[in-house]
Parts: C-alpha cells; sequence; structure tokens
C-alpha cells in the first residue's frame, strides 16, 4: 500500500486499449476499470490517485467518477506506448491491463491474458508474434506482478516466462456486463434470422477460436435446417489470412453491445469450440443470459464452465456437431443453474483483486 516511504504515490493505468476496437482483452480493461471506479467512488477501497492515459487516437473513453482520463503524447499505437506513456508515466506504478508495455518504466504491473502467442505462434503472423514474444519476456522479468485470467493461463505463463509461481497471480473474468447491454434486435432483421433457428459463434479471425471447425461443423446438421450466425472481425495484420467458407453462414461482422446482446437471448444455442481460451469472455456473456452453451474441452475452458456448458472435441466437426444436435434436442444443461454458475463470476470481485495486488506493488524498489 501507498506510504509515506513509497516513491511512487500513485497509479496509471496504460489507456491504449481505448484506442482499439473491443475483442475479449479490451473489455476486461473496461469492465475492471468501471469496477475500480465504483469501489473507489463508494470508499470501499483504499483511495490512491489513479490517472489513466490514453493516446490521441483514443476514441469513446468512459466517463468516470474516481478514475481520471487524460489524453497525452502526439503519438499512437505501439510508439506512443513506449515513448509517450513511458514519459507521462513516470514516478507512478503503471499497470498495464492488455497489450504491450513500455520496456523502460521501472514500476509495473501488466495482465497478460494466455501465452497463446508462446504455445500456438502459428496462429499470429511472424512481426507479431516475434514482437509480443521478445516484449512479454521482458516485461515479465521486469514487472513487480503479473496478473491473468485463470489457473490454466497461470501455469502457462510460468512456464513459457520462467516465472516464480508467487510472481503471478490469477483474477477472473465476468459476463455480467452483458445484463446492462440494451437490446438490438435489427440485427436479427438485417440478417433475417429468427428466434431460436440460429446457432452464434462469436470471435476474431485468429485460428486458435476454431471458426473453421464450427464452419465444417455445418455439413453434418444439414437435416435441421439451422443457420450459423457469426459476429467478429478480422485483423490480417495480426492472424494472418483465413479462409472460411461454407453454406448456410450469416457474417454479421463486427457488432454493437445491444445487437451482441439480442444475438445470444435469441440463439438455439452458443457455440465457442476454440483450440487455446486463456479464459472465454463470451460463452460466459452467452450463460448469463441463459443460452445454452456449447464450449470446447481444451485449455481453460473446463476450468471456467464446469458443469453449466457442454463439452465438444475441437478437431471434430464431427463432434461439434453432435454436440450442438445434443444441445437443440433439449440436454442442455440446465438453465438456471447455468446462470447461477455464470453469476459467481463478478467483475468486482476481479476488481478487489486486482486492486491489492496494485496496492502491494506501489512500494517498488
Amino acid at each position: 500500500m501507498a506510504n509515506a516511504q513509497s516513491k511512487y504515490q500513485s497509479i496509471s493505468v496504460n489507456g491504449r486499449f481505448l484506442s482499439q476496437s473491443i475483442t475479449g482483452v479490451q473489455r476486461y480493461a473496461v469492465e475492471l476499470l468501471n469496477a475500480i471506479d465504483r469501489l473507489l467512488n463508494s470508499g470501499q477501497i483504499e483511495p490512491i490517485p489513479v490517472t489513466v492515459l490514453v493516446p490521441r487516437d483514443a476514441k469513446a473513453v468512459p466517463q468516470w467518477r474516481s478514475l481520471r482520463v487524460q489524453r497525452v503524447g502526439r503519438l499512437t499505437g505501439q510508439l506512443w506506448e513506449q515513448i509517450d506513456l513511458a514519459f507521462h508515466a513516470r514516478e507512478t506504478l503503471l499497470f498495464t491491463p492488455c497489450g504491450g508495455a513500455p520496456l523502460f518504466h521501472p514500476c509495473q504491473v501488466i495482465t497478460i491474458h494466455d501465452a497463446a502467442i508462446f504455445r500456438t505462434p502459428h496462429a499470429y503472423t511472424a512481426v507479431y508474434g516475434t514482437y509480443y514474444r521478445v516484449l512479454q519476456r521482458l516485461l515479465a522479468r521486469k514487472a513487480q506482478h503479473v496478473i491473468t485470467v485463470s489457473e490454466f493461463s497461470r501455469k502457462e505463463l510460468v512456464e513459457f516466462l520462467h516465472l516464480p509461481k508467487d510472481k503471478v497471480s490469477t483474477t477472473w473474468n465476468s459476463g455480467e456486463h452483458v445484463l446492462g447491454f440494451g437490446r438490438d434486435e435489427t440485427i436479427l432483421e438485417g440478417h433475417n434470422l429468427q428466434k431460436g433457428a440460429y446457432i452464434l459463434g462469436v470471435g476474431s479471425r485468429n485460428v486458435n477460436k476454431n471458426l473453421d471447425g464450427l464452419i465444417g461443423a455445418m455439413s453434418f446438421l444439414g437435416d435441421m435446417e439451422i443457420i450459423l450466425a457469426i459476429a467478429g472481425g478480422a485483423n490480417s495484420r495480426i492472424f494472418g489470412d483465413v479462409n472460411r467458407t461454407g453454406g448456410q453462414i450469416r457474417e454479421l461482422g463486427f457488432v454493437s453491445d445491444g445487437e451482441l446482446r439480442s444475438l445470444y437471448e435469441n440463439a438455439a444455442c452458443f457455440v465457442f469450440p476454440s483450440f487455446y481460451e486463456g479464459f472465454g469472455i463470451p460463452p460466459l456473456e452467452a450463460l448469463t443470459l441463459g443460452t445454452p452453451v456449447v464450449v470446447s474441452r481444451a485449455a481453460s475452458l473446463p476450468e471456467v464452465f464446469g458443469d453449466a456448458a457442454v463439452y465438444c472435441d475441437p478437431r471434430s466437426p464431427r463432434d461439434i456437431a453432435e454436440k450442438i444436435r445434443f444441445v437443440l434436442q433439449g440436454n442442455a444443461p440446465d438453465r438456471e443453474a447455468a446462470q447461477l454458475h455464470a453469476s459467481r463470476f463478478t467483475w468486482e470481485y476481479c476488481a478487489r483483486q486486482t486492486w491489492d495486488i496494485l496496492s502491494r506493488s506501489i512500494d517498488c524498489q
């Protein structure tokens, strides 16, 4: 905790994520800071001044009550992070909730969501993968502490980054934020989707998301006259080009929060057949809204979802299809029990754990 002898008396947050499109890691950053702001505003945690530093190209910046926001620097992207952010965060503890961080800041806590760039390097372009493998190794060694989002990811990071076990802590993500999204059912009308007549998949085009496997599963479900709707965008600079073709598929692209809620609530089931996940926010969002979920029996997913989901083999489109059929025939886990399971994951709990780590780490030596 900060005290009169501490060199650092305040916290800066790397707000570069506010210049990026929302995926799972950006969602974590936004909702975590929202929860920290609520706890600070209500006096439930010890107050330490927090400034969220954002680049000039930051888009929709939240209006927090206790967290100060400051636009700094002239650069953007990784140069902003390494130069402008490092300068403006000097003499503070710097917290980076996702992405990279400046190498030459002496007092940092970083969140690394998973070890995918080490475990599955083929899922990334050579330039992106090489940059972040080098960066994360250096940052993890220099950081006061590393936060991650599941026990699976904690073990992976300890292994790949050669870190002491007590230097990496697990906090949990949540799906509860989806309850605050206003419904927007125009997405259904725009893509001719009927309630209960489509399967929903959500994810980036990273091959780890295994959308090709989900598409391949549709060839085994032709007799059910079910549509596959896929929401999410592509970034070939990061993930390379992913070839995806197939019939009875509706490409939705990026969707708004309100559209996403309506897609979840009206889907026959949600399918998440990932090969590798650090946590898995989208299926937890679906469970929160009472939508039955099929996830792969891989990486962190069994740890997170327990008995609340149906599991498939991500390497087998036939098995993915069989598990979808199983759910569509009314064999999903009990809806109320699944929602209760999802409700145990809260952003307040994540925020309290994170704040405890930040409070202890502010006494950098």
